[in-house]
């Protein structure tokens, strides 16, 4: 019988370290089947069209936030990043026959650090929401969506923002979630309930320990996280529900030159089947997307 991708890449040894928050430092090297990846081809044509100082560099600068697993987290060794954004990045950078360098970031610095060049381009989980657009650009290359959370023996169910109400709710910062819910504020009490207590994390890991802490009712963050934590350790946590799907996009620099070559770079890993060799990896194959676009805002 073949073995299921995620037997073989989450060990348990990181879900124990996600959940009890304790350093990876002791433990070995990086599992090589967490190394292991689809490469894409080099097309020294695209290379060509990458900006003369990315190309004299050798390699691409690429922002990750390394606590959100299975999209980017740290292996065994506490240093290492893996995870489908950091093999997504690598594939891309194969195209333009170069390396991709991960560049650890937090959510909130984001947009600021593509403005200020601190890095090329951003694989994070992003959703390139209208307000991001007016600062960035995007090339789409996943189908995700939100979930919602809770501890394993929770009763109530958790389906759309209503049944947040009355309950304490984890976010991150900088989250397309965090703004979803300060949109919807007024839900609650316009249907006679209890406002929603609203609790920020800085990343994936702090707020999956504040969850099993029991300092928060619900986590509201990615469908990939929440449910990879649900069905790596469900005798602590569970998945509640899922709520909407939403893009996920490459973030670059408003009118970055890289945006073009990016956006035909994804669009080759899709059509060659590298793209869908990598979300089979990672058992996220039901996020595929047909094609890529590129999505900019109104100046």
């Amino acid at each position: 019988m073949r073995r299921t991708p995620m037997a073989i890449v989450w060990p348990l040894v990181l879900v124990a370290a996600l959940v009890s928050g304790c350093g990876l430092s002791s433990a070995g090297p990086p599992d090589p089947a967490l190394l292991a990846r689809p490469h894409g081809r080099c097309d020294p044509a695209l290379a060509a069209t990458v900006p003369a100082p990315v190309r004299e560099r050798g390699s691409i600068g690429v922002a990750m936030v390394p606590h959100t697993p299975p999209m980017a987290y740290h292996a065994e060794d506490n240093a290492t990043i893996v995870g489908l954004d950091r093999d997504m990045s690598q594939a891309i950078a194969d195209v333009f026959c170069l390396t991709a360098t991960p560049i650890p970031t937090s959510l909130d610095a984001i947009v600021p650090g593509l403005a200020a060049g601190r890095y090329d381009i951003v694989l994070a989980s992003l959703s390139p929401t209208e307000e991001r657009r007016k600062n960035a650009d995007f090339v789409t290359y996943y189908n995700g969506g939100q979930g919602f959370l809770v501890r394993t023996g929770t009763t109530y169910p958790v389906r759309d923002y209503l049944d947040l109400c009355g309950r304490s709710v984890g976010v991150i910062i900088g989250s397309v979630q965090q703004g979803q819910l300060e949109q919807a504020a007024g839900v609650c009490a316009r249907a006679g309930r209890p406002d929603w207590r609203l609790s920020l994390f800085p990343d994936g890991s702090a707020s999956v320990l504040a969850l099993r802490s029991s300092r928060i009712d619900v986590l509201y963050f990615s469908i990939s996280l929440t449910k990879y934590v649900a069905n790596t350790a469900p005798a602590l946590f569970h998945l509640a529900g899922q709520y909407k799907r939403s893009l996920v996009a490459v973030g670059l620099a408003k009118n970055s030159p890289l945006t073009v070559p990016v956006h035909e770079a994804v669009r080759k890993l899709m059509a060659d089947g590298t793209y869908r060799k990598i979300l089979e990896k990672w058992s996220l194959r039901d996020n595929e997307l047909d094609t890529a676009e590129i999505l900019k805002g109104r100046s």
